[in-house]
């Protein structure tokens, strides 16, 4: 092009002005990306956030729960002979389930408790990563494929003598019913010989689901079971005792603690994947004409509402 510069400042002129060449048969390496599973959580872990993180769940959390979920805590019996580190493995219904099953916990658990959470949906954005790594201790776990970096960091935790969080199904039930648990759970069990708590969150669903627009303050339960070992056993072995436990702490929560017991000695416990037509999840989840009527009366905030059957 006629009057065209011979010389560009990004293009013609020599190095060090312009960019060096690169020979086009030496492949260049993509500088990996600091989010996702790559994120860095030390940090979370240190003293100085440990101390603002209690704070914060003491003061603001906690609090905070009791208003939207008025949680029942059960069992927490069967784990008072436990010692850190332990992995709790709960199902998987709404964003609530972390702060409630957190600040359910033991005070010896609570504040020394990581959170695995979805490196794709929580480590996407540098201010998310940062901000749910603080508040939650959370560290990135792949959902969606096997990831070295999320298994050697699961593992650097418990061997750091900080318990774990875990939810298997891998994200929330889109319906309010359970999906089946992934290998995960067993498989780092395994590896670092760490006993595994079963753990029931119920109403959850209801209060803030996947597809809810809004919180609608309710009530939730939250049943620990006892520990289970893997000492023994194949991963997917255990992945389904865990599966199975956790359906059987739904049936107390639901039901009574010795129709539960009765059920599960016939093999007969309500699954909370596909739960037969007359059973208490089936009916629990049937939507009702009153209580979508009554869905419209409701005002932000309520408060809680003691003794209410769950």
């Amino acid at each position: 092009m006629a009057g065209r510069s011979k010389f560009t400042l990004r293009g013609r002129m020599p190095f060090p002005v312009s960019r060096p060449t690169w020979p086009a048969d030496v492949p260049r390496s993509i500088p990996k990306s600091k989010l996702g599973a790559n994120f860095r959580t030390e940090w979370s872990r240190t003293l100085i956030a440990r101390i603002a993180r209690a704070i914060i769940t003491e003061l603001v959390t906690k609090p905070g729960v009791k208003i939207v979920a008025s949680p029942t805590v059960t069992g927490v019996d069967r784990i008072a002979h436990l010692r850190s580190p332990v992995i709790f493995a709960a199902n998987h219904a709404s964003h609530l389930d972390t702060p409630l099953l957190l600040t359910s916990l033991p005070e010896r658990f609570r504040h020394k408790t990581a959170v695995g959470a979805g490196a794709d949906y929580f480590f996407d954005k540098a201010w998310k990563a940062y901000l749910w790594s603080f508040l939650l201790a959370a560290i990135p776990i792949e959902r969606h494929k096997v990831s070295r970096r999320s298994s050697d960091l699961a593992l650097s935790v418990i061997k750091d003598g900080w318990n774990l969080v875990l939810f298997p199904e891998g994200g929330r039930t889109p319906d309010g019913f359970a999906r089946e648990f992934k290998g995960g759970v067993a498989q780092l069990a395994l590896k670092t010989d760490t006993v595994v708590v079963p753990v029931y969150i119920g109403g959850t669903y209801e209060i803030y689901g996947k597809n809810s627009s809004r919180m609608r303050p309710g009530v939730s339960a939250v049943n620990f079971g006892h520990p289970l070992s893997p000492s023994g056993k194949d991963a997917r072995e255990f992945v389904r005792e865990i599966q199975a436990a956790v359906e059987h702490l739904a049936d107390e929560v639901h039901s009574d603690y010795w129709s539960a017991q009765k059920r599960r000695g016939l093999g007969s416990t309500p699954s909370l994947q596909n739960p037969q037509p007359q059973s208490w999840i089936a009916d629990w989840k049937r939507p009702r004409v009153a209580d979508q009527q009554s869905e419209t009366k409701r005002r932000w905030p309520r408060l809680p509402i003691i003794n209410k059957p769950i």
